[in-house]
């Protein structure tokens, strides 16, 4: 019979030739159900599945699924349809997929089938804090469950790995990578034999630095430079160097990728300078490696201020030197490079009169004060620096502001401690008048150590300690701003 048909059924009897009255019935056959229910063409999200047409009239078709997850509603399906795609489906499940069909309030047996929707692969893939040598990728987890991921990279060079990481992983970090390399990375997600569409990106390594800068052959006024390449291509190096006081000097060059050395010169005697080398591919930029070197000078252990400033100082201030180039006689001096030329070791300074200089023999002989301010450099420092083979001028700048005079001796040297630092003065020249001829040949007194030759201590009597004689033309370490003379 024809699924799904209404039929008129007759019996009647017979004998012979006779026939009994007929009895009538009326029957109709269940609708058959849908053949070859198949899946195919199955996604992360969507499956179609396809069936062979029922041979009875229907108004059309039923299709459900269901999951560990539950049911779905209904889906009426047309009479003419064969196939549906379904679709909202989640990744990595395994669905049973149920179809009849129907005719009013008549049902079809039902028809099952089995399909599992393909594992989703991960998202938002990307990749961040990229070094020389590491990178790390990060993704969005996928939907399905898994057993985990499977992350890996090539590159042109023909490196390349493959790690898995657990399922709740978002992050992996490769390591052991080649400077300025090109890599592609993959990941997919894996759960048994089955496994994910790769999701992939790409990233580039930094530029390592050179290594190994080193400063060589360093002369009064140049220097080369050695290093040794980065691992990765690279298109060439910039060099800069400047004082390590002035960046307004900056000098900075281009070398080629082949070079490992270079020469620098027009450099300032006796200053410090910093090296910086950068390498450099298109617009990639390397770590900046530096290295710090100082120019030679002419007086390796300057025995005065004018030495000091023959090395390339040229700024007032404390400087180091050394008695008769001898580097075992170490001396802190305040040096003096604008007054005259410069060049100048300041053995005393008073601007303010904070500082007493009223002071005791001993205070005399090894100095007081601070050397950036008010000072007495020492009597025994003072006779260290005027007896040596060098002849020595000294110059006294009375005033300040514009009020102004000064006066300079060509000669000038004081004894030993035995002989009381006794004073030698040369010949005067200058604007502040002869002052200093007075003290000639005199021993220095101070208020504990009466040296002169008037009747009293010069040094109590006038609040001060200077070589007096009876008393004294100079008094410049007497009372501050007190102008009178004795004699």
């Amino acid at each position: 019979l024809i699924p799904g048909t209404e039929y008129q059924i007759s019996v009647h009897a017979i004998k012979g030739s006779n026939e009994g009255k007929p009895s009538h019935a009326t029957g109709v056959t269940d609708i058959d159900s849908p053949n070859n229910l198949v899946t195919r063409d199955i996604t992360e999200t969507t499956v179609t599945v396809m069936w062979e047409k029922v041979r009875a009239e229907i108004d059309g078709y039923i299709l459900a699924y269901s999951s560990a997850e539950g049911s779905s509603e209904e889906i009426h399906v047309g009479a003419d349809a064969t196939s549906y795609q379904l679709t909202s489906l989640k990744p990595g499940v395994l669905y049973t997929i149920f179809l009849w069909a129907y005719k009013g309030s008549r049902m079809s047996k039902k028809i099952s089938s089995e399909a599992e929707t393909e594992l989703d692969a991960p998202t938002n893939v990307l990749v961040r804090e990229v070094t020389e040598d590491s990178a790390r990728v990060s993704w969005d987890r996928v939907q399905a469950e898994i057993d985990g991921y499977i992350l890996s990279y090539s590159s042109a060079d023909g490196s390349s790995d493959e790690v898995q990481v657990e399922a709740d992983s978002t992050s992996y970090q490769f390591s052991h990578l080649r400077p300025g390399v090109a890599y592609t990375v993959y990941i997919w997600a894996i759960k048994g034999s089955r496994s994910s569409r790769k999701a992939t990106t790409k990233t580039e390594t930094e530029i390592d630095a050179p290594r190994n800068l080193k400063a060589f052959d360093v002369m009064r006024n140049s220097a080369a430079i050695t290093w040794k390449p980065p691992q990765a291509q690279i298109d060439g190096y910039i060099i800069s160097y400047r004082p390590e006081d002035d960046s307004r000097q900056t000098v900075e060059k281009n070398c080629m990728a082949g070079q490992d050395r270079f020469s620098l010169s027009g450099l300032a005697t006796g200053k410090k300078y910093i090296v910086t080398l950068i390498a450099y591919r298109g617009s990639k930029r390397s770590k900046v490696v530096e290295t710090i070197f100082v120019t030679g000078v002419a007086y390796p252990f300057p025995m005065d201020c004018t030495q000091i400033m023959s090395n390339g100082n040229m700024k007032s201030g404390v400087y180091t030197i050394y008695v008769a180039n001898d580097q075992k006689k170490p001396m802190q001096v305040y040096c003096d490079m604008t007054t005259d030329g410069g060049g100048w070791i300041v053995f005393q300074k008073r601007n303010s009169g904070k500082l007493s200089f009223m002071k005791r023999w001993r205070q005399y002989v090894e100095g007081f004060g601070e050397l950036t301010d008010e000072f007495w450099l020492g009597l025994a420092n003072i006779h260290a620096l005027t007896n040596t083979s060098t002849m020595y001028e000294v110059r006294f700048d009375l005033g300040l502001g514009s009020e102004h005079a000064y006066a300079i001796y060509d000669d000038f040297k004081i004894g030993s401690a035995k002989q009381k630092f006794k004073l030698t003065i040369g010949n005067y020249r200058g604007n502040a008048g002869d002052a200093m001829t007075y003290h000639q040949g005199r021993s220095f007194t101070t208020i504990d150590s009466d040296n002169d030759i008037a009747l009293g201590n010069c040094a109590f009597t006038h609040s001060g300690a200077w070589w007096y004689k009876n008393c004294h033309l100079a008094n410049l370490n007497g009372k501050f701003e007190d102008n009178r003379h004795s004699m």
